[in-house]
């Protein structure tokens, strides 16, 4: 059983699939109607409204249809998510409910003994079937003829059918008049039956099946107990029936009888629910005993049983038109299908191999050939489809992968080569989980339990064996003498001949299948809802692509991957990037795609064409790979349209490239915006405005955008032009001041004194430097005494508040301003607007040139206009009054090249070259002098300190900031290999090699300071500073360190400082003054990390460490052998305190005996021996492991480890 969707819920009753789309209801214990995506995984919606038993979808319309403990019939739509109406009738529990697969009927039985026939368009009842004695239990149309089968707690099973046409119920008289029913209902009729409730509703005297009465066709009576369920088969005439006495009966039909045929026994308690396999000899059934069983028919055997623990079921139900099932059982419900469907198939240049029909087929892609070959061999019963094929095209032989009958969860398989001669009878048998031919007469197959690759050859004879250290879960051919091993959590990559692995892959779990590139340059790992690309030949990932369905099949498209899911062909790109192809309403296993034709494999293996349009990939891939020729040839020859091109465009950095798409002015402007091109945005924002008759909320905020962008570029003429049209007054007031246009803002003081806006005329006054007009302002507004204040504080002494209008003291500066706009760097606007074969859009050139020729003319006509609507003036000073900018006040910028300001051409709107410059020159073979380059920077300071030369150091690196360079350097010349441990110190030595100076708004500004600073001033020539020494070393961390140590509640932090001293001797390795300090420091720090728990042991290894004298006299204090290391401590030379504690102890030591019951101690003073740094014990023997950096010593199964001294490099042997 493969599990496909599984939901926890109250106890499921009824179930019903959708005949198209993947949905199913569930009718709950609890009265509820859940309606699940079973693709997805998703609870729909969830319906209330009575207490419901049983469910059914109708066959083509929008609606379905529920009946339940409150004996009513509720017919509900499920797009309106309401019930439309209610039927009424029946006087007890509504068990099963269905809709008939033509006409507007819905059958419904109930434990009132009835069977009840409704006209749902009529919302009437047709007919009421008696007969039954007991409760009916279950009560089904036949799926092509007028027959109704229906099982009773009355032990019998009933058959009623029609007396036209065919020996069944004919058509005939439905197409009459479908809402009738006459012999049904007809009150002593043949059946039995009685009148209804609406026996007199218009509609409901015609005849139902024609002109003839219908009658119960056959009562079958063979079960020993209540009948539970029966079925129809859905082509033969066969009825299977399952009921409490735990049997599973079949019965045939013939035009006058019908009798059992067979009886199947196995379940331990009552059948709940029975139906026929709709595609193959099988008879599933679920039971009360907590089991699902397949039978087969042909040889009336279990195939499979499938077990809960804890749950019945009670219902069983099949698709109509794909192989899944539906169970329910006491704790929800679960979806499955029988066996895998994907195609097992291998395909080899143009020739694809694969199992149809038990058969080894071949199919020519170029040609369309098929042909047949050997047949695979499958045992009896319910056998799973070959689950992969390996294709040898030499020897014309293929491996079939198939699982093993009776496995659980078919975890066991076998593997059979086959020969593609029709004359061979047996095929090759070998065990094996996966097999793939990795050379012309070797055949690799994995042993998934024991975890071995075994090379056999041809004829099946074993070679060798290879142990897998991690395991394997499938196996991939990765190209002539290798293979892919998908370990469950990585992904390995092994040399079959060699027997080792020559690459891995992590994070990648549970990949069921590997695609290659047709050049086995790129692999596709596919897992459930992951997708990984990668190099084929490194494993080195490259993206990776998440879905929220599954994944079922891919093929490559050059570097572009195609793929299948549940319900869409897809693609990925190279760097991940993915979309939609087209929609399939089944799901597709990819064989090959050329162009825009894609070949596919269906499910029931058949083949199939598809036309895609790859279009929007090949444009993507060309982005990607800058083939901008390709690009352009795309823009002008592919209908590409849509939101999603231009969000990707807009994503990916293109928006350029975006404008070609887009005719929307509002969406232009976003783009040009974007991508800076100003002379666009004004376009865009002129046919906003002439789109509306007046000022609108867009076109207000488009010109408010532009002239943001045109202030941040620095255009100064454009801005002025966009904030004049939404009276932008503060902002232009503002533009003014920055700009030095005195006149300006003194006009805008005007257009102030005319609104009357005090507050306005007064920031126009502080910021225009007018005492006069800000006094008289304040005057105006009735504040006198502030005025007179602002006379006398600036010495207009002597004038009355009455003459302050008079009065003239304005502040001015010695320079006449100029209106310039910002200089700026010259570059082209981009290979696509300067191509010849994309012109620029007519009425944006013819816009963009009226705004350049308005803006250029100035506004000195209009300056003595009286209304406030031509105080305005020009939109800017005439152009020809601009004057070019002094080249040599820009000499000293090495970033920005001299280049002169633009004044008379319409590429002075955007402060550069107009988009269509040097159309004329660019064409699509001259990409290199098309595309848009900035100059490259300046050099400076610290970028001259790397340069090559035999005196450049691993610290000159690491002040420099080029932290990778100075990490190969160390490496190569030091032996350290992590560097997480020397952050801090890299961060400190790069902070030290630069003055910060504090700025007013922004961050610090970083000066880089050189060492020879006094002897020249090229940067080319500076010289780095040496921010760490061994003398700053020793006499800054190291001189802490002693301090601290001598205090023997601080020697954690004295180990955390003389660590960090020897990680500042790392930076200065390769200085040869500083590895014999690296030794002390690392003494030091062995001696600061010694355990205290070990007291005799450390103590003796701390006082063998080669310390300082001050240093080793505090750890003789500490020591178990006091008259050995008192003897050292006198020799030392201590102070008399000291010296007459060590003579008192020796004393001591020499007149008491040795104690017998001390524990031995692994020190020997006549012959001491290295300390292993991580044990802290000694090591004995001639090898001693050594770090590469600190040489700390080790024992040798300490090798390979990282040094837990520096923390730096790794031990080695």
């Amino acid at each position: 059983m493969l599990t496909k969707f599984e939901s926890k819920s109250n106890r499921v009753k009824g179930l019903a699939f959708h005949p198209k789309r993947p949905w199913i209801l569930a009718s709950l214990h609890n009265g509820s109607i859940q309606w699940w995506d079973y693709r997805m995984g998703t609870l729909l919606d969830r319906f209330d409204e009575h207490e419901v038993r049983a469910v059914a979808f109708h066959p083509s319309q929008p609606l379905f249809v529920s009946g339940g403990d409150d004996y009513k019939l509720r017919v509900w739509n499920h797009k309106q998510r309401r019930c439309l109406f209610t039927l009424h009738g029946h006087l007890d529990f509504v068990r099963t409910v269905q809709f008939h697969h033509e006409a507007p009927w819905i059958v419904s039985a109930s434990d009132d003994y009835t069977i009840r026939i409704w006209n749902w368009q009529s919302r009437s009842c047709l007919a009421v079937l008696t007969g039954h004695h007991h409760y009916v239990m279950s009560a089904f149309f036949h799926p092509s003829e007028d027959l109704i089968v229906s099982a009773s707690y009355d032990f019998t099973i009933r058959a009623r059918a029609g007396a036209i046409g065919m020996g069944g119920m004919g058509m005939g008289g439905m197409n009459q008049q479908a809402g009738g029913m006459s012999a049904f209902n007809a009150p002593g009729g043949p059946l039995g039956g009685r009148s209804g409730p609406d026996t007199n509703n218009p509609g409901t005297g015609a005849d139902l099946f024609g002109t003839s009465d219908a009658v119960v066709k056959y009562v079958l009576e063979g079960h020993d107990k209540c009948v539970n369920w029966a079925q129809f088969h859905p082509t033969l005439p066969l009825i299977v029936s399952g009921g409490d006495d735990r049997q599973i009966k079949i019965w045939r039909m013939s035009e006058t009888k019908a009798w059992e045929v067979d009886t199947f026994r196995g379940h331990f308690n009552n059948v709940s629910a029975t139906l026929f396999h709709p595609r193959a000899e099988l008879i599933l059934s679920a039971a009360e005993d907590k089991t699902i069983r397949v039978w087969d028919m042909s040889k009336r055997v279990v195939a499979q049983t499938f077990r809960r623990e804890h749950d019945r079921f009670w219902v069983l139900v099949a698709h109509p038109h794909i192989n899944l099932f539906a169970a329910g059982h006491d704790s929800g419900l679960i979806v499955f299908k029988l066996e895998r469907e994907r195609p097992a198939m291998h395909l080899h240049q143009t020739s694809l191999v694969y199992v149809k029909d038990k058969h080894l087929c071949t199919y020519d892609i170029a040609t369309g050939a098929e042909a047949s070959g050997a047949l695979v061999k499958r045992g009896s019963g319910v056998q799973p489809s070959p689950r992969t094929l390996s294709y040898n095209p030499t020897e014309r032989l293929a491996a079939v992968t198939v699982a093993v009958p009776g496995t659980q969860g078919n975890d066991g398989a076998m593997v059979q080569v086959y020969s593609m001669d029709r004359g061979q009878e047996e095929p090759i048998k070998l065990s094996g989980h996966a097999a793939v031919f990795v050379a012309r007469n070797r055949l690799a197959v994995l042993d998934k339990a024991a975890g071995v690759i075994n090379l056999y050859d041809t004829r099946g004879t074993k070679l060798k064996d290879m142990r897998l250290a991690n395991g394997a879960t499938e196996m991939f051919y990765a190209g002539i003498g290798k293979v892919l091993v998908s370990t469950g959590t990585a992904v390995e990559l092994w040399d079959v001949q060699q027997g080792v692995q020559v690459g891995e892959l992590g994070n990648v779990n549970n990949v069921k299948y590997a695609v290659f590139s047709a050049d086995m340059t790129q692999v596709a790992l596919l897992s459930k809802h992951v997708i990984t690309l990668a190099n084929a030949h490194t494993l080195q990932q490259l993206a990776v692509v998440h879905e929220t369905i599954r994944v079922k099949s891919a093929v490559f498209d050059g570097a572009v991957l195609v793929y299948t899911t549940l319900n869409h062909i897809k693609y990925a790109l190279p760097n991940g990037d993915n979309g939609i192809l087209c929609t399939l309403d089944h799901p597709l296993y990819l064989v090959h795609v050329a162009g825009d034709h894609v070949l596919a494999l269906s499910r029931d293996q058949k083949m199939l064409k598809l036309r895609v349009d790859g279009t929007e990939y090949r444009f993507k891939l060309a982005l990607i790979l800058r083939e901008y020729n390709q690009v352009l040839h795309i823009i002008q020859n592919a209908n590409l349209l849509g939101q999603s091109i231009i969000a990707y465009l807009q994503k990916k950095g293109y928006p350029d490239v975006a404008l070609h798409f887009v005719q929307d002015p509002a969406t232009r402007l976003d783009l040009a915006l974007e991508c800076g091109q100003l002379d666009a945005a004004l376009a865009a924002a002129e046919s906003l405005a002439s789109a509306s008759s007046g000022p609108t909320a867009s076109s207000s905020a488009a010109w408010t955008r532009l002239a943001k962008a045109a202030t941040r570029q620095g255009n100064v003429l454009l801005a002025e032009l966009a904030m004049q049209k939404v009276k932008n007054l503060a902002g232009l007031s503002l533009l003014y001041l920055v700009t030095g246009q005195q006149e300006k803002l003194a006009k805008m003081l005007a257009i102030a004194q005319h609104r009357g806006d005090a507050m306005a005329q007064m920031h126009n006054a502080v910021l225009l430097g007018s005492v006069e007009d800000r006094a008289r302002v304040l005057a105006e507004a009735g504040l006198t005494s502030l005025a007179w204040l602002t006379c006398q504080t600036h010495g207009l002494t002597g004038v009355n508040v009455a003459d302050v209008q008079g009065a003239v003291n304005k502040v001015r500066g010695d320079k006449e301003p100029e209106l310039l706009n910002w200089p700026v760097v010259e570059t082209n606007q981009g290979y696509f607007a300067a191509s010849s074969g994309v012109p620029v859009d007519p009425a944006v050139a013819q816009v963009a040139s009226a705004a350049a020729a308005t803006m250029a003319a100035g506004g000195a006509a209009a300056a003595s206009a009286a209304t406030a609507d031509d105080v305005w003036g020009g939109a800017a000073a005439n152009a020809s009054e601009q004057q070019p900018a002094d080249e040599a006040d820009w000499g000293f910028d090495l970033d920005i090249p001299t280049v002169p300001v633009a004044g008379n051409t319409p590429g002075a709107i955007s402060g550069s070259v107009s988009p269509t410059a040097g159309a004329a020159s660019s064409t699509a073979s001259d990409l290199t002098a098309a595309l848009s380059s900035l100059p490259a920077p300046g050099p400076n300071k610290k970028s001259s300190w790397i340069r090559s030369g035999a005196n450049v150091r691993a610290l000159d690196h690491i002040v420099a900031g080029s932290f990778d360079t100075a990490m190969a350097v160390l490496s190569r010349t030091t032996g350290i290999s992590h560097f997480a441990a020397l952050r801090p110190a890299f961060l400190t030595a790069h902070a030290a090699a630069a003055a910060h100076l504090p700025t007013g708004t922004g961050g610090s500004l970083e000066v880089a300071v050189s060492r020879n600073w006094a002897d020249t001033s090229d940067p080319l020539k500076s010289q780095a500073v040496v921010p760490v020494t061994v003398e700053s070393v020793l006499g800054g961390l190291a001189a802490e360190a002693g301090k601290l140590t001598m205090q023997a509640t601080r020697v954690p932090e004295a180990l955390e400082m003389w660590r960090a001293a020897l990680h500042a001797l790392a930076l200065i390795a390769d200085d040869p003054a500083a590895m014999p300090h690296v030794a002390t420091m690392r003494e030091q720090v062995e001696a600061a990390g010694t355990d205290a728990r070990r007291n005799v042991e450390l103590a003796v290894y701390f006082a063998q460490a080669e310390l300082d004298p001050a240093h080793a006299r505090l750890a003789g204090g500490y020591l178990v052998l006091a008259a050995h290391f008192a003897r050292r401590l006198l020799d030392m030379n201590p102070p008399p305190t000291v010296a007459q504690r060590c003579t008192q102890l020796i004393a001591l030591a020499d007149a008491q005996p040795p104690n017998p019951d001390l524990p031995p101690v692994d020190f020997d003073p006549f012959n001491p021996l290295p300390v292993c740094a991580a044990s802290m014990e000694a090591v004995h023997g001639a090898h001693v492991g050594k770090c590469r950096f600190c040489k700390a010593a080790y024992k040798p199964e300490f090798a390979g480890s990282v040094c837990v001294v520096c923390l730096v490099a790794v031990v080695v042997a």
